[in-house]
């Protein structure tokens, strides 16, 4: 089995839009992270196997073997060393009223991913 990627980040900031309403509404999501390109680099065309080619998003309120996948995003262009203040937004997406944990990991080219529970924070959505 290939070995997980090493991804040593901090989830800074979750933010959900959107109104109050009850049920599932629409909302998208902001992410900022940090990411230490260091442990594993980002794809290249010279590194294109052990390297981080995306990060995803993740819904884990009902556990990480429930998570839902929410949004995935592209390596920064360039990214070496530590790199701050990596962030992006999901589409709209339908999301329930309450608390959520969220979680970002990073995701080699094989399909093999960082563990989901080291990179978490806690957001309600309203």
């Amino acid at each position: 089995m290939a070995k997980v990627i090493i991804f040593v980040t901090t989830i800074l900031m979750a933010v959900i839009s959107g109104g109050c309403h009850l049920g599932p509404q629409k909302h998208s999501i902001t992410v900022k992270f940090d990411y230490d390109f260091r442990l594993t680099p980002a794809c290249t065309p010279k590194a294109s196997k052990n390297c981080v080619q995306q990060f995803n998003l993740y819904d884990i309120s009902l556990g990480v073997a429930i998570r839902r996948k929410l949004a995935s995003h592209t390596v920064p262009t360039g990214a070496t060393g530590l790199v701050t203040g990596i962030t992006f937004t999901t589409p709209v997406l339908p999301f329930e009223s309450g608390k959520h944990v969220l979680a970002v990991t990073a995701q080699r080219p094989d399909g093999a991913e960082s563990d989901v529970s080291k990179c978490t924070t806690s957001v309600t959505s309203p």
